[in-house]
């Protein structure tokens, strides 16, 4: 071995010769060092590339950093670590110094020892730092945990006679000091008020229960409470160690305080409502208790609440016997489901009466098994009182009695479907008195209530309690039978026979103030059963069957048929036509001349009349009367007078008719609407018609009724000239004591009279009475319906001096009327 090799042999560093061959770094030569470390065994033969020396290190810039050494001269020192799996494989240190154009020498140095305690060391540092952040985080969240809870500790340490105290921020900030760790015990001690300091001192520490609370006023004067816990000293380390922990229960002092308020209000309410309060609790076993009721239940059940407390049951005893089971019913539901509990019941009272009462819970369940309930009891008799009379007005005649139109409706429906189901008939009777609004106009509506009444008693006496009598408004009533017969003709036989039974009822005189009083019903009746009828279509039907029985003269009973359903389907179609007819221009004026007993025209009546387009004419009995009912009397009558006034104003301006005076019929309708005299001036305004020439003719229904109205409208109009005529005189009420009043200027007598004059002594009594009558009213007479000569010369032997009739011409246009003044010129 050289001597130079032997040298470098002797050097504990591994060294390793390369030089440059071409443009491949190659080994020269490598000392023991070198060829004894790890790594490098497998390739130290002399002439092996660098990258075969480093092979371990392959995919580094080494051999490439090595390479520039060579052919720089700039000298290298790097560090290469290499682990696998988390196993540290090799850590060394390599330095490279260029010898030689083209030579180096390179130290390798094994640094593995160094490099794993480095490693170590960052592990340590690493576990150091997250053990510190979590330090810090759980101081952070014990700092907010005090704040949030509004607490802090203190600790006194003891050694060898000298005593510290600190203090956590928490308790520095719920004392209101800045935040410091160490305290003066006379600072510690500085806030306790002085009346509350002898408790503080005197407090035992580390004994059960011996929680002490104070009060604190801060720096800023603000006086907090505080309960404070103390732990007993202890022993650590041969030094002595007190603790403490202070919580500021200030807002636990005013929710105390507030809780005090409100339980003194409720109190206070409570002992003010009408009825008890109370709390019970129902234990598994079935079992009650009552931890609280208030003293009215002394007032409302009569019993102590001292005594209710001891004995639940005590409660129970005042409850009507009928109304307990299913008290007790509702409780065990209401326990078993944890809904809220409502009942009404009925109680004995202490004065011997019997009281509403109800009773409302909210139940929750506890933990132990019980149901916890909270609630009331008041006293609803008032209430229940109330809900009575208003069902009472709400299906029950506040004058008879007797259910309603409203309750009617109901059992009626109810009574159709039980017939159907049953396969029996039903019967509803519709009952109408006669001429009671002449009762009642005329007697006054307290004796039409009282008469009333007694209908109501007596058809409630006629039926069976089982079957409904019913008020249907004004002067109708309904009877309602059940259960008849399952055949028709016997079914009809039985209703018949109650019609018959309520008609002889109600034919027996009434008392009212003292005088006896007839009333006689109209009464129409339908059958129902298997045929599927509406409620409103067996109203209707027995409605016409009513009707029917005063067309027949009232005082009567009539079943329907179908018939009448004919009739008001052609009445409804009437009605519908009449409608359109008035406003298409169908209805117009005729004319009817008033003559005297030489023929001569001294004036005319409007009449209405109505040519149908398909139809052709139709006659005013039909159709009159139809308007009157319908209210379409109105703008007919308007019709008539504008068309009569705009005939006067054409007449006006011949001298041969402008003498002509003409009549216009008025309904009783039309003449009592509030605003009837200005009407009439109105069109007599516009039409410019004369009112001198005008007579309105009245029927003596106006006599009935509203007299002074009567009187004022036709005094408003006499002023300005209108005449007037009292129509059919002698037909109906014809009260002398209201004619007087009236500012009449002609009586019209009825054609029923003049028509058997001749042969009917009453008829021609009557024509002289009224004859004489007018004569001395002065007041002119016009008869209706002359028809023959005879009757002209009755009627003018006796003193009339106007007529009109089919004598002297038939109502027609104006050109009929003309033509008659043409040939009595």
């Amino acid at each position: 071995m050289p001597p130079l090799q032997a040298s470098l042999d002797a050097v504990p560093v591994a060294l390793l010769a390369f030089r440059l061959r071409g443009s491949q770094l190659c080994l020269v030569s490598a000392n023991a060092a070198a060829r004894q470390m790890q790594g490098l065994w497998a390739a130290l033969a002399p002439g092996v590339s660098a990258a075969k020396v480093f092979v371990q290190l392959a995919g580094t810039l080494l051999v490439e950093q090595l390479e520039s050494v060579a052919r720089t001269g700039e000298a290298l020192t790097c560090r290469h670590v290499l682990r696998e799996q988390g196993r540290l494989v090799l850590a060394w240190k390599i330095q490279a110094h260029c010898t030689g154009l083209g030579s180096i020498l390179v130290t390798l140095q094994d640094i593995s020892e160094l490099e794993q305690l480095r490693y170590t060391l960052s592990d340590a540092e690493a576990v150091l730092q997250d053990t510190r952040l979590e330090l810090q985080e759980q101081t952070e969240v014990f700092g907010t945990m005090e704040s949030m809870a509004r607490t802090g500790y203190w600790r006194r340490i003891r050694d060898e006679g000298e005593s510290v105290l600190l203090w956590s921020p928490g308790l520095c900030d719920i004392a209101g000091f800045e935040r410091q760790e160490w305290i003066g015990t006379e600072r510690a001690l500085s806030g306790v008020l002085p009346e509350d300091r002898e408790l503080v001192a005197s407090a035992p520490a580390g004994e059960p229960g011996s929680d002490i609370e104070y009060r604190w006023r801060r720096p800023d004067g603000e006086i907090r409470w505080m309960r404070s816990r103390t732990r007993r000293s202890a022993q650590e380390g041969g030094v002595l160690v007190e603790m403490g922990v202070v919580q500021d229960v200030t807002e636990e002092h005013r929710s105390a305080a507030r809780l005090r308020d409100q339980l003194d209000f409720i109190q206070s309410i409570a002992s003010s409502i009408p009825g008890f309060i109370y709390q019970c609790r129902v234990h598994p076993d079935g079992s009650h208790s009552l931890p609280y009721v208030s003293d009215a239940v002394n007032e409302l059940m009569g019993v102590s609440h001292k005594l209710v407390r001891q004995d639940t049951q005590a409660l129970e005893r005042n409850v009507l016997p009928a109304d307990l089971p299913m008290l007790r019913r509702s409780l065990v539901r209401a326990v078993r489901t944890l809904r809220p509990w409502h009942c009404e019941y009925r109680v004995a009272a202490p004065d011997g009466t019997v009281r509403w009462h109800m009773t409302s819970a909210a139940l929750q369940a506890e933990t132990d098994g019980t149901v916890l309930m909270h609630g009331y009891t008041i006293d609803i008799t008032d209430r229940k009182h109330a809900a009575q009379e208003i069902e009472r007005l709400a299906f029950y005649d506040v004058l008879t009695q007797l259910p309603n139109r409203r309750l009617l409706l109901d059992r009626l429906q109810r009574s159709v479907l039980s017939s159907q189901r049953n396969h029996e008939h039903g019967a509803l009777l519709f009952i109408d008195l006669d001429n009671f609004k002449d009762l009642n106009d005329t007697l006054g509506h307290d004796m039409g209530d009282q008469l009333l009444s007694q209908v109501a008693t007596r058809l409630v006496g006629s039926v069976r309690q089982c079957d409904t009598v019913a008020r249907f408004g004004g002067d109708e009533f309904v009877v309602l039978i059940d259960g008849l017969d399952e055949g028709l003709a016997q079914a009809r036989v039985q209703a018949d026979a109650v019609a018959i039974k309520l008609l002889l009822s109600l034919n027996k005189p009434f008392e009212l103030a003292g005088q006896q009083h007839y009333s006689t019903p109209s009464i129409g009746l339908t059958l129902f059963g298997q045929e599927r009828l509406s409620v409103d279509e067996l109203l209707k039907r027995a409605d016409l069957a009513m009707y029917e029985s005063k067309a027949a003269g009232r005082n009567t009973h009539r079943f329907f048929d179908p018939g009448m359903q004919e009739a008001l389907h052609a009445r409804s179609s009437l009605e519908i036509d009449l409608r359109q007819g008035l406003a298409n221009g169908e209805l117009f004026a005729h004319y009817q001349a008033v003559v005297d007993p030489q023929g001569k025209v001294h004036g005319v009546e409007a009449l209405a009349r109505w040519n149908h387009p398909e139809r052709g004419a139709i006659s005013p009995v039909e159709f009159i009367p139809l308007a009157e009912q319908t209210g379409l009397i109105l703008p007919l009558g308007e019709k008539i007078l504008r068309a009569a006034c705009e005939q006067l104003v054409r007449w006006a301006a011949s001298e041969q008719t402008a003498h002509l005076s003409m009549a216009v019929n008025v309904s009783a309708r039309q003449f009592r609407q509030l605003d009837f005299a200005a009407q009439v001036l109105q069109i007599l305004r516009e039409t410019g018609a004369n009112p001198r020439r005008l007579r309105l003719e009245l029927t003596e229904s106006l006599l009935l009724g509203d007299i002074e109205g009567t009187v004022a409208r036709m005094e408003e109009l006499k002023r300005e000239g209108v005449g007037f005529a009292l129509d059919d005189f002698g037909t109906g009420y014809s009260s002398l004591a209201y004619l007087k009043r009236l500012p009449l200027d002609q009586l019209k007598i009825d054609r029923g009279f003049v028509r058997d004059v001749l042969t009917n002594p009453n008829d021609a009594a009557i024509v002289r009475t009224v004859l004489a009558l007018a004569d001395s009213l002065d007041l002119t007479v016009v008869a209706e319906g002359v028809e023959t000569v005879e009757q002209l010369g009755f009627l003018c032997l006796h003193g009339c001096v106007q007529f009109q009739g089919y004598l002297f011409g038939r109502p027609g246009p104006v050109g009929g009327v003309e033509a008659l003044l043409d040939g009595g010129a």
